[in-house]
């Protein structure tokens, strides 16, 4: 296999899928779908795909947003990967902002209560949701639409919600396992919480959705929004859900699948991380998940992923090789305005495990302090890090310090002196930071 063929296609998909017929289309948003049942119906989408080719008219696909808080995270791309695709297949593409719907919270999959949010926080937190989302799909291009729900949602009547939501029985939302497992745990359900689909499925019904697309956390949502339709006399839409991206750890869950990329987790990527970073977390992460990774967020079609698995597990293609790849592409999707970011992040990466890798690499950060302030407060300051995970981090020889030509571990007492005392040092924490205390 040519990885530099491979690289170039992948940095630079068709843009324009119009001309696909229906069935192509249909075969390209299948194989980035999730595993399983994840187009919903497959027979109705395939029809809707063939209506629009033949009458010219675009299919309306939504896709919603909760501006629960203000960061997002490479895991929260993979559908605004595959909307950008479904927009250069010449479809409309609606996010729905749920700036009405984020005061309640999406119970689905908790096991409590979100803390409410204001009205206040939630457009903080949009404020920065839309400049992320735009490193991946223009917002403001043509065939893009932003809506905000609650310029519907905060209007409704109650008589027209009644009328809808009188043919959804309290006995098919109790069919869920999260609401379930949350009452038999002995947690509180409010009923805004229990609406919440309904809510969500009020946008399908105002938007008149041909199809919606998100992660497989929502299917439960999704299946709701249909009935939604279908009360208010609409033809229900199909949706398309997509795997949840694994995190950076490789960890697993209690049942052997890998555990989702989350923050509480801290097995995530910022979507704004800088370039180096990025690259660096992804050459971290295991093979299984690389790919993984390559499936969800690059366009390597089906037949080639099989191809590039097939030559590394046969020996001909070394895993590091394949993994440079997957960095560089994922460095080019974030940061697309930023030109020589691919190049500039593999450089800084060879410079601290290549074959000319440095004691001190071009991205050694400053480590500022104020007199008298210890190295350990400087450090959480710094990176983070709680003075628990640093102390445990000395004990795990995650933390150290340039000795000469080597590094030297770094003891507990160590973070309790001045940093001042460091000055002119280098620390390295972990295999990825690297710190000169100013």
């Amino acid at each position: 296999m040519d990885l530099k063929a491979l690289e170039n296609s992948l940095l630079h998909p068709a843009q324009d899928l119009k001309g696909l017929s229906a069935e192509q289309q249909f075969a390209l948003i299948k194989e980035k779908a999730a595993f399983g049942h994840s187009i919903v119906t497959e027979e109705g989408l395939l029809e809707r795909l063939r209506e629009s080719k033949k009458t010219g008219k675009p299919l309306k696909v939504k896709f919603g947003i909760d501006p629960t808080g203000p960061d997002i995270h490479i895991g929260h791309a993979v559908s605004l990967i595959n909307l950008r695709r479904l927009l250069r297949m010449g479809h409309e593409i609606h996010v729905i902002i749920g700036d009405f719907t984020a005061m309640v919270g999406d119970p689905g999959g908790r096991s409590d209560s979100r803390a409410p949010l204001t009205a206040e926080s939630v457009r903080e937190n949009m404020a920065t949701y839309a400049g992320q989302a735009s490193r991946i799909i223009d917002l403001k291009a043509y065939g893009v639409h932003l809506h905000y729900n609650s310029a519907w949602l905060g209007k409704l009547g109650l008589n027209k919600w009644l009328a809808i939501t009188k043919g959804i029985t309290v006995n098919s939302l109790l069919q869920r396992d999260d609401f379930r497992k949350r009452l038999d745990g002995g947690h509180s359900l409010s009923l805004a919480e229990f609406e919440y689909a309904l809510l969500m499925g009020y946008d399908s019904v105002e938007l008149k959705a041909d199809v919606e697309v998100g992660g497989m956390d929502q299917f439960l949502n999704f299946h709701f929004c249909r009935e939604m339709m279908q009360q208010a006399g609409q033809k229900p839409e199909s949706f398309i859900t997509y795997d949840l991206l694994p995190g950076t750890s490789g960890e697993k869950d209690a049942e052997g699948r890998l555990a989702k990329m989350s923050k509480s987790r801290g097995n995530y990527i910022p979507l704004e991380a800088a370039p180096a970073d990025m690259y660096g977390k992804v050459m971290s992460i295991p093979d299984e998940v690389m790919w993984v990774w390559f499936r969800e967020l690059t366009e390597i079609s089906a037949k080639e992923l099989d191809a590039l698995k097939a030559e590394v597990n046969g020996g001909l293609i070394h895993p590091k090789l394949a993994k440079q790849l997957l960095a560089r592409v994922v460095v080019a999707t974030f940061h697309p305005a930023e030109p020589g970011a691919v190049e500039t992040a593999e450089a800084d990466f060879n410079s601290k495990f290549g074959k000319a890798a440095k004691l001190v690499p071009d991205s050694v950060e400053a480590l500022p302090h104020a007199d008298g302030q210890t190295l350990g407060d400087a450090l959480k300051a710094a990176t983070g890090e709680s003075s628990t995970q640093l102390v445990r981090l000395t004990k795990q020889n995650g933390l150290s310090i340039l000795q000469g030509e080597a590094y030297g571990p770094v003891s507990e007492a160590a973070l309790k002196q001045p940093a001042g005392m460091y000055s002119g040092q280098v620390l390295k924490i972990g295999k990825m930071r690297y710190f000169k205390v100013a």
